[in-house]
């Protein structure tokens, strides 16, 4: 291999390490195993290139191939999630949060990418026929992995690498250095080709917008929000649903059985009580499949299961804890509290998904409860609570008040009064004692809070231990509620306050007190005061006017993202091209020798002729190739022949240097005024065609005169 071939072949692979680094910041991190793709790659590549293109070709598929199944494996997974996980990848990188889990499968793809983008390029590099052809994939791969990586923009230094690589193999092109021969300053027409390059990307970035893309590491309120019911109305309807009905079977898929499955499987949680109800406000994203990573204790306690459902009444997956992985696409909320099905399942649909248990109360004793402010409806409940939890640990007192609750109080699901608005909960807590089963998780709540404690109310299904095993089927009739506290290890500890059976001595006597007190009558509305003054109705129409603009601004940027995106991989090859053509032409009119100027002059013009469609024969003279010049340009016949004519009268002759430097400026006319007849005597089109073509390049059309 050629030195020449060597270092293009090495600047694509510096690329590609560009692009390994750019895709890094998919997941917001610096991946040590993606960063050796393009070094295996290139290695692999240029080795082979001693033997050929199919050679090239085989080792480039197969160092790709063997780099997408090794990536993973050193992620902590295996070569299925490279075949055939990676074909999921995609989809799962495009419905992600960003910064994207670093899950195996999305690594081996982020390596397949690059992988392939660095062989395509490094292989067309070993060939000196393709000179500005490797830049492409490198930029196709640098688009997708820098729309992959939003919000997270470039760094500053990254582009500078990248440009001072662009314009190295550029220069790396045979016969045309980047730097002349007779100063160490870049050719105008390089820093041109790299000032419209630079436009252009910048131009990119700005229709890209960073600023407009969501970033999770700022919250923003959501466009759309999920239309959720009244978590407890919900809970309740299901549970009273006649006849039962079984909704998902759901069954244990770990490698060792367990000993027992756990009962409480949650479908939502709610903070937000407003004195009238809980508040369902669950924003819900897309996301993929990976939720979040098994933490590092090893004393997690991770459940692989499987749900199957038995009808399409559910689109919330049941999760015994905090969800880590789900084999379906779903959408969620930041803290992870409910997951929903982007696709509602039907009956038979199977779904697996894995998740970490929460402790139990006997080993979350020692741990601390995460202490929040008492809000206003709380706070009126404190010295109760303090009278039933007593002293100790967070978690102690918290077991307390529960079992105080459950033992002491009474359970009655046709308690009078039986809504959640705070006149009746308040008398529940303060004077009956005697309620609903919701009425107990929500009184447990707001005496925890009371207590200084973060707290929330979770809806799902509470099965019996009876029923639990190894498979076990989730009904209608399991429908519950039950409070849960926040752990300083961010884990979501429940309590049980209610009791397990109702109570039998229902006073008939006492009277129901009213749900909630009628609203008091209302003074009849004034009638309204006629104006002669005109209503300005403006908000309306600048609200409009607003978010018109909005919308044709949003569009605008689309529509010059998709424009710069397409057109640049085609503003780079068309400048690659002229600046290659245009140099040439000028390290030859610029000779220090006014004979290589004369020479140069009548070179470029066999050029031109080449590329007009002459084809020139290796053995011909200069007068055979002005002779044959008619075919393709007409009208200068004569500057033709003159022009071959100093050509051969200076290399074959010597002439003193004035009358020398004169024969020069006019061959550089005369070379001119050919060039001019030629752009004359063709179509828009065929001038277009004739300043693209690469036949003056090519080893087996170009000119012999040089």
């Amino acid at each position: 291999m050629a030195l020449t071939t060597l270092v293009r072949s090495l600047i694509a692979g510096a690329l590609g390490l560009v692009l390994a680094v750019l895709g890094g910041t998919v997941f917001d991190a610096v991946l040590w195993q993606v960063l050796l793709v393009p070094v295996v790659v290139t290695a692999a590549v240029i080795v082979a290139a001693r033997w050929g293109t199919i050679a090239v070709v085989v080792a480039g598929v197969a160092s790709v191939v063997v780099t997408t199944a090794v990536v993973p494996v050193v992620s902590d997974g295996s070569v299925v999630d490279a075949f055939p996980g990676v074909w999921r990848a995609p989809k799962r990188l495009l419905s992600t949060e960003w910064p994207s889990p670093s899950d195996p499968a999305m690594i081996a793809a982020i390596a397949l990418l690059v992988g392939s983008a660095t062989a395509v390029a490094v292989g067309l590099a070993t060939s000196p026929r393709w000179r500005l052809l490797p830049l492409l994939p490198i930029a196709v791969a640098g688009t997708v992995l820098l729309a992959l990586a939003a919000p997270e923009s470039p760094d500053v230094w990254l582009f500078v690498v990248t440009v001072v690589l662009v314009i190295a193999f550029i220069g790396s092109v045979p016969g045309q250095p980047v730097l002349s021969r007779r100063s160490l300053v870049p050719e105008r027409t390089v820093l041109a080709t790299v000032a419209v390059m630079a436009v252009v990307g910048i131009g990119a970035a700005t229709a890209v917008a960073w600023d407009d893309r969501a970033d999770p590491r700022d919250t923003d309120e959501p466009e759309v929000s999920a239309t959720l019911l009244d978590p407890i109305e919900a809970t309740v309807a299901i549970r009273t649903t006649e006849p039962v009905r079984e909704l998902a079977t759901i069954s244990d898929r770990s490698v060792l059985a367990r000993p027992s499955m756990p009962g409480r499987w949650r479908l939502a949680a709610f903070e937000e009580y407003d004195g009238q109800r809980w508040v369902p406000d669950i924003d819900l994203r897309p996301i993929g499949g990976r939720l979040a990573t098994v933490p590092n204790d090893a004393e997690a306690d991770v459940l692989d299961y499987r749900v199957q459902f038995d009808s399409d009444d559910l689109d919330l997956l049941p999760l015994p804890g905090a969800a880590v992985v789900v084999d379906r696409d779903v959408e969620t909320d930041l803290d992870r509290v409910a997951v929903r099905f982007i696709e509602r399942p039907g009956p038979d649909t199977v779904v697996d998904a894995t998740a970490v248990l929460p402790p139990s109360t006997a080993e979350a004793l020692a741990a601390s409860v995460v202490v929040a402010p008492a809000d206003e409806i709380a706070a009126a409940y404190t010295d109760v609570a303090r009278t039933l939890a007593g002293d100790g640990a967070d978690v102690e007192r918290l077991g307390r008040l529960a079992q105080e609750m459950r033992f002491g109080w009474e359970l009655d699901a046709a308690a009078a009064g039986f809504g959640q608005q705070l006149a009746l909960i308040d008398r529940f807590i303060v004077e009956t004692k005697r309620g609903t089963a919701e009425q107990f998780v929500t009184a447990f709540v707001l005496l925890a809070r009371s207590l200084g404690y973060e707290t929330r109310i979770a809806v799902g299904f509470d099965v019996p231990p009876d029923d639990l095993g190894a498979i076990f089927a989730i009904r209608t009739e399991h429908a519950a509620v039950w409070p849960e506290v926040l752990l300083d290890d961010g884990q979501w500890l429940p309590f049980d306050p209610v009791p397990d059976s109702q109570a039998t001595d229902v006073d008939d006597d006492e009277p129901l007190p009213a749900q909630q007190t009628p609203a008091a009558a209302q003074p009849p509305a004034a009638e309204p005061v006629e104006s002669d003054d005109e209503i300005e109705e403006t908000g309306d129409d600048d609200a409009v006017s607003d978010t018109g603009w909005g919308t044709w601004a949003t569009w605008a940027r689309r529509v010059g993202t998709v424009s710069a995106v397409v057109l640049l991989p085609i503003v780079v090859i068309v400048g690659g091209i002229l600046l290659l053509k245009l140099r040439r032409r000028r390290e030859r009119l610029r000779a220090a020798d006014p004979a290589a100027r004369v020479r140069g002059a009548w070179a470029n013009t066999t050029d031109s002729l080449v590329d007009a469609g002459l084809t020139i024969g290796p053995s011909w003279t200069d007068d055979r190739i002005a002779d044959s010049s008619s075919a393709v340009v007409a009208g200068v016949p004569h500057e033709t022949r003159r022009l071959a004519a100093m050509s051969s009268a200076v290399t074959f002759g010597t002439r003193p240097n004035e009358e020398a430097a004169r024969l020069a400026d006019d061959a550089a006319r005369t070379a001119s005024a050919i060039d001019a007849a030629i752009r004359a005597s063709r179509t828009r089109w065929e001038r277009l065609r004739w300043r693209l073509s690469l036949r003056s390049l090519r080893r087996a059309t170009r000119s012999p005169v040089t």
